[in-house]
């Protein structure tokens, strides 16, 4: 099972790799595709929240439990809820420059911490966290964490 938190973080990752083209083209001062755009945040946006996220806090609050990493855990777990904030802002920023409500440059200013904390929030999980998983959590607390959640 911790391959498809794996596989789930390849498809984040390469859909932030997609942003990042758009922001680099944002920064040359050229014009990314917004269309685009919205549908990579609108996925990064929605599938974390309906289908990674809810697996991982399951995982994770059996880990509060287990292991040593407590503060890590719960740091990690606050910083889905900040994720998601920080997606929801972004799109709406994206929504405002095409308003010209903002300048591309605030935007670009946005999208790079944006990109900066999702990846350090999937490298921290996978360098501290999933060897954890590996020791703690059994196949029968995967059952468990599964149960309730969308199949996808």
């Amino acid at each position: 099972m911790l391959d498809r938190l794996l596989v789930e973080h390849d498809q984040l990752a390469k859909t932030l790799n997609y942003l990042e083209m758009h922001f680099m083209e944002l920064c040359r001062g050229g014009r990314p595709d917004y269309t685009l755009m919205h549908s990579l945040l609108e996925y990064v946006h929605e599938y974390p929240e309906q289908i990674h996220h809810p697996l991982e806090d399951k995982i994770f609050s059996i880990l509060i439990e287990r292991a040593d990493e407590t503060e890590l855990i719960e740091a990690l777990l606050a910083e889905h809820n900040e994720l998601e904030d920080r997606t929801r802002k972004l799109r709406e920023s994206l929504r405002l420059l095409e308003g010209n409500a903002i300048s591309s440059e605030a935007l670009a200013l946005q999208l790079s911490e944006f990109l900066i904390r999702q990846r350090q929030h999937m490298y921290l999980e996978e360098q501290k966290i999933h060897p954890l998983i590996e020791r703690f959590i059994t196949e029968e607390d995967w059952e468990k964490a599964q149960s309730g959640l969308p199949i996808y």
